[in-house]
């Protein structure tokens, strides 16, 4: 037998070995085919640029209008609109991220407000506007002889640029890959080291155990938080236009809400490994169902479903409301609310799992 003919055998053996060992392990393979399979129908089928609809807030002194409203259904599309009292009462609905536009007919000059926190949905909303003003030279109100002219504004982004959404976006995203990460690892850590028997076998309770190895974790990721707020105040002059105490108390429960995750991953995960895969499982749906990157209200009803779970589209919605809007403390707690819920329920999923003592 030729050299050549051993170095073929020898490498034969090998794959073969190896091609077993990936077949044996059916968590990674599932993870291989799982992930690619996942991102094709995320990016088929649920992520959008364009949304399917506008929320639309009309102040008018004439009451209902139901030329207005057909006309910017006609021309606009598909949209919500409701009316308000004041431009005050608008700009606070604004401010809660419930409207997109805001059609001031009371005031002169007769002016369009758009939110520009989010630049993809404040750029469609503009060009609709125009095709709207473009689509008539009537009056927008019955009593008016002419037309007078429409002044768009954009409010919450002076920058006029995409900067500011992504920035406070990072502030949600990087402390969910880390957090859930470094969680998820704790358990397996000591499964791969055989202490988690001498663990489960000494006097320490479950929540001491969860305490214990996730509270450095928290003071850690409360300091990462801190670290990317300060850069983005330095390096790039982004401050708060509201209370910086709400985004604090809402980043306390955003990290435990990922530590409690990492920690249920840790308690189903057999090595590290697993653990770090299913950390990233979860992270894929994550930043692409929250309007991280992709505009929240651009994606179909089922995927927007999927995403309410995630404590990362409520905690953007608290970072880019306050810090971007000024958004107000009831608005922060009805975002709290979902993470708190969250929390809990992956809270109590490891207990369970730590109950049952699966041996992995």
């Amino acid at each position: 037998m030729s050299g050549l003919e051993k170095r073929w055998r020898r490498l034969r053996a090998l794959m073969r070995k190896e091609t077993l060992q990936i077949l044996r392990d059916r968590a990674t393979l599932g993870m291989l085919l799982g992930i690619p399979l996942l991102q094709i129908i995320i990016f088929g089928f649920a992520i959008g640029l364009t949304p399917d609809h506008l929320s639309i807030t009309l102040i008018s002194a004439a009451g209902p209008n139901a030329r207005i409203t057909s006309l910017l259904s006609h021309v606009v599309g598909p949209a919500r609109l409701v009316r308000a009292a004041s431009l005050e009462d608008a700009q606070a609905s604004m401010a809660r991220g419930t409207t997109d536009l805001i059609i001031d007919l009371v005031h002169e000059p007769r002016t369009v407000y758009v939110d520009g926190s989010n630049p993809i949905v404040a750029a469609l909303s503009e060009l609709k506007l125009e095709r709207f003003l473009r689509s008539t030279e009537l009056p927008l109100e019955p009593q008016e002889a002419e037309p007078s002219p429409v002044r768009i504004e954009r409010l919450y982004d002076s920058r006029e640029s995409a900067q500011p959404y992504l920035l406070t976006g990072l502030v949600g995203a990087i402390p969910t890959m880390s957090l859930v990460m470094m969680a998820a690892l704790t358990l397996a850590r000591e499964r791969e080291r055989a202490t988690l028997v001498v663990l489960r076998a000494s006097p320490v309770r479950f929540f001491e155990v969860l305490s214990g190895k996730l509270l450095p974790y928290l003071f850690l990721g409360l300091i990462q938080c801190s670290l990317i707020l300060i850069v983005m105040r330095v390096l790039f002059h982004l401050g708060f236009n509201g209370a910086g105490l709400l985004v604090a108390l809402s980043t306390i429960l955003f990290a435990a809400a990922n530590l409690t995750l990492g920690f249920f991953f840790s308690c189903l995960a057999r090595q590290q490994l697993q653990a770090a895969q299913l950390t990233f499982f979860f992270f894929l749906p994550s930043s692409l169902l929250s309007g991280f990157m992709f505009p929240f209200s651009a994606m179909p009803l089922w995927a927007q479903r999927i995403g309410e779970i995630l404590p990362m589209t409520h905690y953007l919605r608290i970072t880019r409301g306050v810090m971007l809007r000024g958004a107000d403390s009831g608005y922060v707690a009805a975002q709290s609310l979902p993470i708190a819920a969250f929390a809990a329920l992956m809270m109590l999923g490891a207990y369970w799992v730590w109950r049952r003592g699966w041996r992995r």
